[in-house]
């Protein structure tokens, strides 16, 4: 998916993409977004090195972690139906 026609200009491009690493970025309800730095961004980028490789791609980053989500809501769902279960 490509979202070239957005930006104008290369320059339009990374403004726009540091714009979307401050708001992810910045903390929930942080109204100091713009205190967000490049170190925060490579710390990010160098964790999803370590977990995935420097070679993964994003696509391939994201379809392994919307799995292990997954994996995640269904355990907690079979925790609480366990729960309930033991409870009732």
């Amino acid at each position: 998916m490509q979202h070239y026609a957005l930006y104008q200009t290369d320059t339009r491009r990374i403004i726009g993409m540091l714009q979307q690493w401050q708001a992810l970025l910045a903390l929930p309800g942080d109204a100091q977004a713009a205190t967000v730095t490049l170190a925060e961004v490579q710390n990010v980028v160098l964790a999803l090195q370590h977990a995935f490789g420097p070679g993964a791609t994003l696509e391939t980053i994201i379809q392994q972690l919307v799995a292990q989500d997954l994996r995640e809501q269904l355990q907690r769902r079979r925790q609480t139906q366990r729960d309930l279960t033991s409870a009732a």
